[in-house]
């Protein structure tokens, strides 16, 4: 027999009060949601007083979009805060019966205890067994009790959630076709939102474009707040390259004052021609320079004047900085070319080699575990493409970086263990597999000279599960390379006019890969479609694997034991093959071979 315990009591753990209070507050936002619109809606209705130009009337319409956007917020918010307050009202009756519960079942306990005590006084004995006089009618009624809480419990949770997932969008939804970037189930509202804020965007571009780069520059100077709607919300890609497309034919001196003069948006924005780009981000990084050069000087100083045992670390910070500026230094004056260069967010996108008409191959690079803006101004992450592109000038690379990457310190620019399990996060990889195929989508929309050529897909280490998730999101590729590779994401197949290539030497990763708990077990030296090269080198060796066989048996089997491939540098192997090393010119010849057939 069981006796009831207080670990069969079922716990609430949410707390009814803050659920209640939660849904209260939900309900005043919603109130003030409305309020505000209807104010933001009033002042609104006053533009055409004191603002005449020929689009004042169509954003004046537009702008109905705010109060039918607040209503729709409002009556959602109120109807979860609904479904909140009912669920608080049940957890807390739920909570009062838990509380009376546990009273009961350590009341209960007690009396168990004290007959059993009681019956061995007497001599009579006791076992787990025992139970006085109606003990064993209460013990199964307490029992009861629990499972009907839980019951109470469970049942009003999942009815909420159903309510939640039955809100789903909002009731208005109306067709988006022609509406540029508007997914098709797109409300009403938020489609029009999108329209509004390309339309604005547009309308910002224009006003840049009217002037000189220093107009331009003067303008953005007294509105930070349009750099900040393109960092937040930029126009779609596709109009941003018709509308640069014909602002090349029909003024293409406007160009100079966009990007000279709006750097720090052209250098971001989606379908933009890859050379503008390069050009707007000249420009940024010279203007990045002064300030690195005062961090070098404060620094210096600070070392100076502290000095004694931190001399080293300042050392080193110096170093970072110096670093940075002279990679800075060959962006401004064209021996590096950036795609894009968003430091505040980790980014930052490096072309390697000349995009024209003679260009036959646009590679796709992703470093692997760890890198940091830091790996680019150190030319960590660059070998590769720049020993492609000096052998063969039609192969262009790009570099790519947006935002963290696995196990990366922002700190320091060194490594953060307690983020390397990120390297084998699917999830994780599955968001910049997204971010790929859309720079992807850009690039191809913005430059004839890439669409013309072949694209390859090129990964080193965890940079393999960006390039193939980046695959199950769209992109195309005619080749991918895993240099090293540590997986693909479980959506990922191979795609039938895809060539797969495997390029290694026995390193760290792929001793942990044979472990099987990498990536589980979706590695390329396991799937075949990959095309896999394992070189040797001087330090590896093979461990036998024990058979399980008895101590001093003699077996003799056709078959060799099983071997786990080892070396004695498994963390150089693994940095070589990305390198231009000497050692590793043979495994880049091989894989300049296959991207040239």
């Amino acid at each position: 027999m069981t006796l009831v315990a207080l670990a069969d009591v079922p716990t609430v753990d949410i707390d009814p009060s803050a659920l209640s209070s939660a849904a209260e507050s939900l309900r005043t936002h919603a109130d003030a949601a409305t309020d505000s619109a209807e104010r933001i809606s009033t002042t609104w209705n006053t533009l055409p007083a004191s603002y005449e130009a020929p689009e004042a009337g169509e954003l004046l319409a537009r702008m109905t979009v705010v109060p039918r956007a607040a209503d729709d917020f409002a009556d959602t918010a109120r109807r979860i805060a609904a479904i909140m307050a009912q669920l608080a009202d049940q957890l807390a009756l739920a909570r009062a019966q838990e509380t009376s519960l546990r009273a009961e079942v350590v009341s209960f306990r007690d009396a168990v205890r004290g007959f059993r005590a009681s019956s061995d006084d007497t001599g009579l004995g006791s076992s787990d067994d025992t139970l006085g006089p109606g003990q064993f009618l209460r013990n199964q009624e307490l029992i009861s009790e629990c499972l009907s809480l839980r019951t109470l419990r469970d049942t009003a949770i999942e009815e909420a959630r159903g309510d939640l997932a039955s809100i789903g969008q909002p009731d208005v939804v109306l067709s988006t076709t022609g509406v540029v970037g508007a997914r098709p189930s797109s409300s009403a509202w938020a489609a029009e939102y999108d329209a509004v804020a390309d339309g604005v965007g547009f309308a910002i571009l224009e006003k840049l474009s009217a002037g000189t780069a220093d107009d331009a520059r003067a303008l953005l100077a007294a509105h930070d707040d349009w750099r900040r709607l393109f960092a937040a919300n930029p126009p779609d890609a596709t109009a941003v390259n018709a509308w640069w497309t014909q602002l090349t034919a029909s003024n293409p001196g406007a160009l100079d004052a966009l990007v000279l003069g709006a750097s720090v948006i052209v250098g971001s924005l989606g379908g933009v021609p890859p050379t503008s780009r390069v050009t707007a981000n000249a420009v940024n990084a010279k203007n990045r320079i002064p300030a690195i050069e005062a961090a070098i000087q404060r620094m210096q100083d600070m070392s100076r004047a502290h000095g004694g045992p931190d001399y080293l670390a300042w050392k080193d910070v110096i170093g970072q900085l110096e670093r940075q500026r002279d990679y800075l230094l060959r962006a401004a004056d064209g021996d590096v070319q950036l795609y894009l260069y968003e430091p505040e967010s980790q980014s930052i996108i490096e072309m390697i080699g000349t995009l024209d008409e003679n260009t036959t191959d646009v590679i796709t690079y992703v470093p692997g575990t760890y890198t940091s803006v830091h790996s680019f101004y150190g030319d960590q992450v660059q070998q590769v493409g720049r020993w492609l592109n000096t052998n063969d000038s039609h192969v262009v690379t790009f570099v790519w970086k947006e935002g963290l990457f696995p196990g990366e310190d922002v700190a320091n620019g060194g490594t953060d263990l307690s983020r390397i399990l990120e390297a084998n996060d699917e999830g994780a990889a599955m968001d910049k597999g997204r971010l790929i195929a859309d720079f992807q989508h850009e690039l191809l929309l913005s430059s004839p000279e890439a669409t013309a050529a072949r694209q390859e897909g090129m990964g080193h280490s965890w940079g393999l599960a960006g390039i193939t998730s980046s695959e199950v999101a769209g992109a195309q590729y005619a080749q991918v390379h895993s240099l090293s590779g540590a997986g693909m994401p479980s959506e990922w197949a191979s795609g039938p006019d895809t060539e797969y290539y495997h390029w290694a030497y026995t390193d760290a990763l792929s001793i942990a890969q044979e472990t099987g708990t990498v990536w589980g077990g979706h590695i390329p030296t396991r799937d075949r479609a990959f095309d896999s090269h394992v070189y040797g080198r001087e330090g590896d060796f093979s461990l036998y694997l024990p058979t399980g066989t008895t101590a001093g048996a003699i077996v003799i089997s056709p078959e060799p034991p099983p071997t786990l491939p080892l070396t004695t540098t498994p963390i150089d192997n693994h940095n070589l093959i990305a390198s231009d090393d000497p050692d590793n010119q043979t495994t880049l010849f091989d894989i300049l071979r296959e991207i040239q057939k």
